[in-house]
């Protein structure tokens, strides 16, 4: 979509375009919304998975992940 290579890509992370907590948490956000619309349509992909962001990995065991998804 922005034409950017991944090596373009790398190139903005290592300069530190990005800013890591602003990203991770859109990225929750998102899927926060995105997830409970496709299980309402009947497709369930993530069911127990952990949630990839940004640049980081929220397990699903966490008991604080689990009580703010429900």
């Amino acid at each position: 979509v922005t034409g950017l290579t991944v090596k373009d890509f790398e190139l903005l992370v290592s300069l530190g375009v990005f800013n890591s907590a602003l990203m991770n948490d859109a990225v929750y956000k998102f899927k926060r919304y995105e997830d409970p619309s496709l299980v309402y349509t009947g497709i369930n992909r993530h069911e127990g998975e952990d949630i990839g962001l940004y640049d980081t990995v929220l397990r699903r065991s966490d008991d604080w992940l689990n009580q703010s998804l429900a």
